[in-house]
């Protein structure tokens, strides 16, 4: 089969197919795209779409189907390009001409290697899912099973790695000592860890900005961004959220760490919402089946903060009895290791990069 690899910048009619690619590719119910969100990177309408440039790539067949897809983002003084937006029926031949155009492309604005899968920046979506399919949870990174293979016959290495932890529902009985102990202790100490309501919650978003700017600044790919820009993106939290499962942590009235949990609402809060979709969004916000701790962060001076914040919240999943997942852990994090007991499976997650000869 003959195939055709092209780049594109305004046309409608690629435009078209680009997004079309992941519908044909995966049951509605493990869809985790977000059209709006991509066609404004492709259009270069996002709101973070000043800080880099894109390059659509797609790869045809001879009845111009879309096979492979993926977006090249370039950051100016940044040796490094990115790789995102991937999605490829099981083809290596036409995903190695996607590899090797993106490849070409980064040699031209002078980068010296490619990092993946990325969405053109840290703060939209980036790792590859490597075990557990099926069902996908709100906010995982989400691909097709073998998409692991193409990128590695593409020459990528994994560079990073990350875990979920899948933890089993907590009966009333259950206790770890080390844990509770270390809550009441940062309790006696004058540290305060409560729940923001609705008319705080913006507050505590700002408070959850500042805190993440110094400690998310090592992670892989991590670009910074505005106060606004992040309140922008990240606001869409609030009608999602039940406050008792958001924690902020403070001492001596300081913001010093955070924990941001949502119910589980699978794959429902992407894409165009319908009024059914709506009903069962305000359904499982009232009755969750299962919780995604989506965001921890704990101001580096503060030991032990940790321990106690997550005790905080595993009281409040014994009270509720209800299964959860602690989403998205770098593998020599020390938080993976949290309430070991509980936890029935791990699901892995990579980051994979190239070096590009000259």
């Amino acid at each position: 089969m003959k195939y055709t690899v092209l780049t594109f910048s305004q046309d409608s009619k690629y435009l078209q197919k680009f997004l079309q690619l992941p519908k044909r590719l995966y049951h509605r119910t493990e869809r985790m795209q977000k059209p709006v969100e991509e066609l404004e990177i492709l259009k270069g309408t996002h709101i973070l779409s000043h800080y880099f440039q894109v390059c659509p790539l797609l790869v045809l067949d001879k009845k111009e189907r879309p096979i492979s897809r993926a977006v090249l983002t370039i950051y100016s003084k940044d040796s490094t390009a990115y790789l995102g937006f991937f999605e490829s029926e099981d083809n290596e031949t036409a995903s190695a001409l996607l590899f090797s155009k993106a490849e070409n492309l980064a040699k031209k604005y002078n980068c010296t290697e490619i990092v993946g899968p990325v969405d053109a920046s840290f703060w939209l979506c980036y790792r590859l899912k490597t075990n557990h399919f099926g069902a996908p949870y709100t906010g995982e990174p989400y691909n097709k099973d073998y998409y692991l293979r193409l990128w590695q016959q593409a020459g990528y290495c994994i560079s990073e790695r990350y875990y979920s932890n899948h933890f089993q529902s907590i009966k009333s009985s259950h206790q770890n000592t080390k844990f509770s102990a270390r809550l009441e202790q940062k309790r006696m100490e004058g540290y305060h860890i409560i729940s923001p309501d609705r008319d705080t919650f913006d507050a505590s978003l700002q408070e959850v900005y500042e805190l993440l700017v110094e400690l998310y600044k090592t992670f892989p790919v991590y670009k910074p961004i505005t106060k606004e820009e992040f309140i922008s993106l990240y606001s869409y939290l609030k009608p999602l959220i039940n406050y008792s499962m958001v924690k902020m942590a403070y001492y001596q009235k300081q913001p010093v760490g955070f924990f941001i949990s949502i119910p589980d609402y699978g794959n429902t809060v992407y894409g165009t919402l319908t009024p059914i979709d709506y009903l069962h969004i305000l359904l499982t916000r009232k009755k969750p089946k299962s919780y995604v701790m989506l965001y921890m962060g704990i101001d580096a001076s503060h030991h032990g903060l940790g321990k106690a914040m997550a005790e905080a919240i595993k009281q409040e999943l014994q009270v509720s009895g209800i299964p959860s997942v602690g989403a998205l852990i770098r593998e020599k994090n020390i938080n993976r290791h949290y309430f070991q007991e509980l936890i029935d499976y791990e699901y892995e997650y990579v980051l994979l990069h190239k070096v590009l000869t000259s």
